[in-house]
């Protein structure tokens, strides 16, 4: 008993000296917002966490293990046919799904840097793998009942009662809608990560590119009422440029202009995709102007354009005004996630962001976005669209 009591104390006080023996650095995962809660611009749910390096697989690049956790609530609304999968006809007699989520969220990420990268600190290739943990509850809008402006001025339904109003008596048994009620989700990713890129926050010079697989198997995502059976390809290539900046004595931006392109592409399919799945993806998420959830093809890809111009920073370096001016295009097809009908749209929009940039955290402002191709589904039929944002796309 003795040796055993031994050992164990042993592996406690080594481990302890291996954790302390590395650097710990805050992590910051998500964020999102209810827009029933201050209008939106108060975060209802988050996810962050730690990262440790304290492994040294290879000498001087990174090794690292991050820990993160996250919940909250929001709201989701959805325009997707439950009859049969298809987007719902934009007539004003057809109202949106509405309804709220709460949710706990866990990560275990670990990531190995290969050779070093042209910019000071980092890795050229980063190798990375993970386990992403949701439990999500479904549940009936905070505003049931009331009026609400979507696609003209409707009462917002319980989840039962849009259901019913298409002949559907059981929403948790929905082919399209395949996470409502209590879901608990496993997600496994891996990916890789090419960077020369120098993000200075008022300044951005070089380029990276990140390929990333996610699976979610059935046989670990139907133990409650929610299921999920789906894998998702993503790829992303951002490349930047500064063409001005000034500083003052003190090396904080007076002012700078930054030229940003993104290219995205996605391929997503599998027999149940959740709807927690389909919010990033979906190519009405990817081109500013338009919906999360709409537009939700197996393909899709993007091109997002922005030129930055940030301002001073009076009081603290990393607190400053910034004014982006974008210009989308994407073009979705395939089958309409959950289904075997084929669709294709092409989406294009520009306008502004006016924020004010938190340390990098978050850029809180407001979107105008005008419409050149596509119709966003809660304003139909407007083509210049305004909305609040929390973070500038890439």
């Amino acid at each position: 008993m003795k040796k055993k009591l031994g050992s164990v104390l042993l592996v406690l006080v080594m481990g302890t000296f291996l954790f302390a023996a590395g650097d710990w650095r805050y992590v910051f995962w998500n964020l999102d917002q209810h827009p029933e809660i201050v209008s939106g611009f108060l975060p209802t749910q988050i996810g962050m966490g730690a990262g440790w390096d304290g492994l040294h697989l290879i000498p001087d690049r990174r090794t690292e293990i991050q820990a993160l956790v996250g919940g909250g609530y929001y709201q989701r609304k959805m325009w997707q046919n439950p009859t049969n999968g298809l987007p719902l006809e934009q007539r004003e007699e057809d109202d949106p799904l509405i309804y709220d989520v709460m949710e706990y969220e866990w990560r275990l990420r670990f990531s190995q840097g290969f050779l070093p990268s042209n910019v000071q600190g980092k890795d050229l290739w980063t190798v990375y793998a993970g386990y992403d943990g949701f439990f999500t509850r479904t549940m009936d809008s905070m505003v049931t009942e009331q009026t609400r402006s979507n696609n003209g001025s409707h009462p917002v339904w319980s989840v039962s009662d849009w259901f019913a109003a298409y002949g559907i008596s059981d929403e948790l048994d929905n082919a399209y809608y395949t996470d409502m009620g209590d879901s608990l989700l496993t997600v496994f990713f891996a990916g890789i990560k090419w960077d020369r890129m120098e993000d200075k926050l008022t300044t951005q010079d070089g380029i990276y590119s990140d390929l990333r697989v996610e699976y979610a198997p059935l046989a670990l995502n139907s133990a409650l009422d929610g299921r999920a059976d789906y894998y998702s390809i993503t790829s992303n290539t951002v490349a930047g440029k500064t063409l001005y900046q000034l500083k003052d004595s003190k090396d904080k931006n007076l002012f700078s202009i930054v030229v940003v392109d993104r290219l995205h592409f996605n391929w997503t399919d599998g027999s149940a995709v959740p709807m927690k799945a389909q919010k990033t993806i979906t190519l009405g998420r990817v081109v500013r102007g338009f919906n999360s959830f709409s537009y939700n093809y197996q393909f899709t890809s993007v091109n997002n354009f922005d030129v930055r111009f940030c301002g001073p920073e009076p009081w603290l370096k990393g607190l400053l005004p910034r004014v982006n001016v974008f210009f989308d295009i994407g073009y979705g097809c395939g089958n309409y996630l959950n289904t075997s009908v084929w669709g294709d749209q092409l989406l294009s929009s520009a306008g502004v962001q006016v924020t004010v940039s938190f340390f990098d955290f978050i850029d809180l402002g407001l979107q105008y976005a005008y419409l050149f191709k596509g119709t966003n589904f809660v304003h139909y039929g407007d083509n210049l669209v305004m909305s609040v944002t929390f973070f500038l796309d890439f």
